[in-house]
């Protein structure tokens, strides 16, 4: 793996950044706009889905598992944003950061509220929760980690999709809509931000071997095909070839946007190989 030796020096730890004047701001200010009109309120939202579900029998065991699992996963999705937000170097990037922060906060809440509501209890953090958080942080560097929360945040919002239409009946479905429109926007801020001004020389600036490190991280921890067989368990009339094929096209995507800013995109997919004959369909 290639060292950080040539990466951007990585932000100061300091509470204290620059405003920005124009261009990239102009978008940031969109995504908070969009966040404060988005709100509401975990334990308000687990009362009413429940109450509205489709349903006749008790919320299932699965998902029950599942609205746990995410309470978790949100947990290392908040520490993570918390820690971009530390280390960012743009005062207008902080603003949006804190956002998400917030919004990762309220998603935990919101599953924790409805595991412990169903069932009287949330069950215990995974070993797949714990190594999700270990690896993430052990990307030692900003842009690496920044990289790699964006492309989790993206396996977490295509996901959300499908639960969406398949945990309508429990309305946890319900509860995944609330929380893929706020995921959604931010996958389109790492994007934006990966994509422009200082965030894109950043990602130009990151030697390859770190940036193959973060997208290798965060399909460590998605397995396309066993969500997709959950997704068909969920949905039987759907088929799982269909999900699989369906989440690698969507990766692939954010991949070919992110690598559009780099001068060595060609040598770059050339060395990416394995990875996309593993997420091929």
């Amino acid at each position: 793996m290639a060292g950080t030796a040539d990466a951007l020096p990585g932000p100061p730890r300091s509470t204290v950044a620059p405003y920005r004047d124009r261009g990239v701001p102009d978008l940031h200010h969109r995504f908070i706009r969009d966040a404060r009109s988005h709100d509401w309120e975990p334990a308000r939202e687990v009362h009413r889905v429940l109450r509205d579900r489709t349903g006749a029998a008790a919320p299932s065991e699965l998902s029950w598992l599942l609205a746990s699992g995410s309470a978790y996963a949100e947990q290392v999705g908040m520490d993570v944003a918390a820690g971009l937000l530390h280390e960012c170097s743009e005062a207008d990037m902080k603003l949006v950061l804190a956002t998400a922060v917030a919004d990762e906060a309220k998603h935990s809440a919101v599953f924790h509220h409805y595991a412990h509501t169903v069932a009287g209890t949330v069950k215990g953090p995974g070993e797949a929760q714990q190594e999700l958080s270990r690896d993430l942080w052990s990307l030692d560097d900003y842009t690496a980690r920044f990289l790699a929360h964006t492309l989790a945040e993206g396996f977490a919002a295509d996901e959300f999709r499908w639960f969406v239409q398949g945990l309508r009946e429990d309305g946890l479905g319900e509860i995944y809509r609330l929380v893929r429109r706020d995921e959604s926007r931010h996958v389109a801020l790492g994007m934006a931000y990966l994509t422009h001004g200082p965030g894109a020389e950043r990602l130009r600036r990151l030697p390859a071997g770190l940036l193959l490190a973060a997208e290798e991280t965060v399909l460590k921890h998605n397995d396309v095909d066993a969500l997709a067989s959950l997704v068909h368990r969920l949905l039987p009339a759907t088929p799982a070839a269909q999900v699989a094929a369906w989440l690698r096209a969507r990766h692939a995507t954010r991949m070919r946007v992110l690598l559009n800013v780099r001068d060595d995109r060609v040598r770059l997919s050339r060395r990416r190989k394995h990875i996309r004959e593993t997420m091929e369909v």
